[in-house]
């Protein structure tokens, strides 16, 4: 049973009058194309070592990544899954991204291809040359993340410009990795056309040994160098700067320094944090981010303008925000699907600008809904065969059979609308206007430090409240800890009821000991006082291991509604060996504000497009409702059709992870317009046929 986070907040539709809802579909509107390249993917299939959980020390990175491409690759015949590539044909699948996620941070690709028995690691089966293959057998286009920290950054632009070289260059005499590519047995170039420089570069290599992580200025240093090696080989690729203009230092810094060499700019979105919550309180959430997401597309694009050019966002890993280590945790759920497949559409509309969209991920591990592999261990044998499909799944498929090749316009009116309260990464959503963050940050005081806290063996602290510093020194320190050290109180001017805004910031420096043998991951963290497991409402500041020299740091939070304190944490993870040294804390200060709030959103959302011959119109509708049927008249412009059908998703529980099948209805009649009765928490995909 989930523990519910709120009270539960009454199915509250706002605005529905005698009017009938009534959903427009401009069928002749020139929308542009349905582009393949927004429905992508992603696979994990580098070193994983040194990275989350798995030890530098291991002997072998895990062979589900390097070894299978979590499932994409037969290993024993050397070919793509064949049951994998059936799969993926009834799912939209228009690109790959590779090698990670984080993955990426520590991947040299020619550790990855020629001989098998000459590569960086004996099972590493899944390389380069395999992931496009791949790519061709399910017809999908490449993308490439270029890494950031697998050497030092001196080295990082020839291997870039190498690996464009090994990738797209004739196999002649002066592209001696061309020549390499014909030799492994690929003599036509592959033409990858996408690439990101780094991925989350912000946080840093993880556990990686030397820890490293670049500020912004160094970022743009590193993006510069590696654009300019990789586009002198080949002027024709697209590279991706890491940054969305979301209004820190590092946005502000990273965009001015890199917009003139970049492509695309790269968003990751992870929203909301569902983890705590039940499933009602969960789908507002959700519903509520979906159209704030539309709000903060707009947003992203107004200011890349006004700092000079706008251009294209890669959204190269997205999904709902869940990390509960179980069965029926809610990334594999009803609810995840419908929001997926809802922003996927929202991407595909021109206005948005999304030149690529990837799903985190489809196939197997933390975070697959297409299940292939049962573990970490892969069987004997393993061809791919489906061994699972979770309710995800299902609206992909969906998504699949109701798409055609142009985009049509829908519009709407007299359309109820929904409340939902805060929560982890969503505003409130409620009345009707939008609702800025109220004004600049006012100072908050800070509470007697809890020093005893950060006392334990290894680890000792000095400091106060009053000096507004900490000094933290570790000899020979070995374990994980997030200990809290001070509370912030909501403040008294931001009634219960309305989320605040909170904003930590400070300078700090760590001086590793001479005999220190060891590296860590060292930070600070806000969390919500009721602590993690209750509110997954908790974020961290990262990189002060790697801050040598006084460096400023600045977080920002929202609570919750109901949110009355906040801790402040130390945070040390990725421990390897045994850690020396002193981590200092100065002009430690915290302020507040109250959050924004967005207006209560739409009941109803609808996405439309046609075949290339004008004889078939799709029609994909939301009900974006919890609790209530919505009734609403279908008009149709510039189309009659003649008959129609319609295929239904819904299931009583939207939390449910089983997979399921969908209801096949008729649409009535026939003619220009007809009446639905949409299901609460539906996605309804119709598909009308015109006559002759």
């Amino acid at each position: 049973m989930r523990r519910m986070l709120f009270g539960a907040v009454a199915a509250s539709v706002l605005v529905l009058g005698a009017a009938e809802p009534v959903i427009t579909v401009d069928a002749k509107a020139d929308r542009g194309p349905v582009r393949e390249l927004v429905f992508g993917h992603n696979v994990e299939a580098a070193d994983n070592r040194g990275i989350f959980t798995a030890p530098l020390a291991q002997p072998e990175p895990r062979g589900l990544e390097v070894e299978f491409g979590q499932g994409y690759w037969d290993a024993e015949n050397s070919r793509p899954a064949p049951g994998v590539v059936e799969i993926m044909k009834t799912v939209p699948f228009g690109a790959l991204r590779y090698p990670g996620g984080c993955l990426a941070h520590n991947y040299d690709w020619k550790l990855t291809v020629g001989p098998r028995g000459k590569r960086g690691s004996g099972n590493w089966a899944f390389g380069l040359d395999e992931y496009l293959e791949t790519c061709r057998a399910l017809g999908c286009e490449p993308q490439i993340i270029i890494p950031d920290y697998a050497m030092e950054m001196k080295a990082l632009p020839q291997n870039a410009a190498d690996l464009v070289e090994y990738l797209n260059m004739p196999a002649e005499k002066r592209y001696p990795w061309a020549m390499k590519r014909a030799e492994y047995g690929h003599p036509e170039p592959y033409g990858v056309k996408y690439f990101e420089i780094g991925n989350e570069t912000i946080h840093g290599n993880h556990g990686g040994n030397p820890t490293r992580r670049y500020s912004p200025a160094e970022y743009v240093e590193y993006f510069n160098s590696v654009a300019a090696a990789m586009k002198k080989v080949d002027p024709s690729i697209l590279v991706g700067t890491q940054t969305v203009l979301g209004g820190d230092e590092w946005d502000r810094v990273v965009y001015e320094g890199t917009a003139k060499n970049a492509d695309f700019a790269i968003y990751h979105s992870y929203y909301p944090q569902v983890d705590s919550l039940e499933p009602g309180p969960a789908f507002r959430s959700v519903m509520a981010g979906n159209e704030q997401m539309r709000r903060r597309l707009g947003e992203f694009h107004r200011r890349m303008k006004e700092a000079g050019r706008d251009m294209p966002l890669g959204i190269t890993e997205f999904n709902i925000r869940s990390i509960a280590g179980k069965k029926d945790a809610y990334r594999y759920s009803y609810l995840a699907g419908m929001q997926c497949a809802e922003l996927w559409l929202d991407f595909l509309q021109p206005e948005a600008n999304v030149l690529m969209a990837n799903y985190w991920h489809l196939l197997n591990a933390m975070y697959g809904v297409i299940v292939t592999i049962p573990g970490a261990d892969v069987p004997a044998g393993y061809d791919g065969k489906l061994l699972e499909m979770k309710a995800a799944a299902r609206f992909f498929q969906t998504l699949k059979s109701h798409l055609g090749t142009e985009l049509a316009a829908t519009s709407q009116k007299n359309v109820p609308v929904f409340e939902a309260n805060a929560s982890p990464g969503v505003l409130a959503a409620k009345g009707d206007r939008f609702i800025p963050g109220d004004g600049p940050f006012v100072p908050l005081p800070l509470n007697a430090f809890r020093l005893n806290n950060l006392t334990m063996p290894g680890m000792s602290a000095e400091g106060s409240n009053a000096s507004r510093s900490l000094t933290v020194r570790f000899r020979d320190f070995r374990q994980e800890t997030y200990p809290d050290f001070v509370t912030v109180f909501r403040p008294k001017e931001i009634p219960m009821g309305r989320a605040w805004e909170l904003e930590v910031s400070f300078e700090a420096k760590f001086t590793p000991a001479p005999d220190s043998t060891g590296s860590a991951t060292i930070g600070l963290g806000m969390m919500d006082i009721r602590g993690w497991a209750a509110t997954h409402n908790a974020t961290a500041i990262y990189g002060i291991n790697v801050a040598k020299e006084w460096t400023r740091f600045r977080e920002t939070l929202l609570s919750l509604d109901d949110t009355q304190a906040m801790v402040l944490t130390g945070r040390v993870q990725h421990v390897q060996g045994a850690i020396s040294g002193t981590l200092e804390i100065r002009d430690l200060r915290v302020a507040a504000r109250p959050a924004g709030q967005c207006p209560a959103y739409q009941g109803l959302s609808s996405f439309a497009s046609r075949s290339a011959d004008g004889k078939t119109l799709w029609l994909i509708v939301f009900n974006r409702s919890l609790d209530s049927e919505i009734p609403a008249k279908i008009e149709l412009e510039g189309f009659r059709y003649a008959a129609g059908s319609a295929e239904v998703l819904y299931q009583d529980d939207p939390g449910t992870v089983k997979y399921f099948e969908p209801q096949k209805e008729a649409v009535p009649g026939s003619g220009s317009s007809f009446r639905w009765k949409f299901k609460p928490h539906s996605m309804t995909a119709f598909t009308l046929t015109a006559g002759e």
